[in-house]
């Protein structure tokens, strides 16, 4: 979890156009009280090994989903 912070914070700390609403963070955790297992691996078709590969397959999904975005279309979200 360090680790995150860490990363995160140095993405915040170069962001001109992204902040961390610290308090709404802390509102967040205070309400989660376990987090559940989620079973998303439809039909097969996703890499899922209950690990870290898994998030770094999310994060490499996610990006190519955004990479095809028009510029356009990013600059009004």
């Amino acid at each position: 979890m360090d680790e995150v912070r860490a990363t995160s914070a140095w993405v915040a700390s170069r962001s001109s156009h992204v902040t961390v609403d610290s308090s709404g963070i802390e509102k967040v955790e205070s309400k989660i009280e376990s987090i559940p297992k989620v079973e998303w691996d439809f039909e097969g078709i996703h890499y899922f090994d209950n690990g870290p590969l898994t998030v770094q397959y999310l994060f490499v999904l996610d990006a190519l989903n955004f990479c095809f975005w028009p510029v356009t279309f990013l600059q009004c979200i």
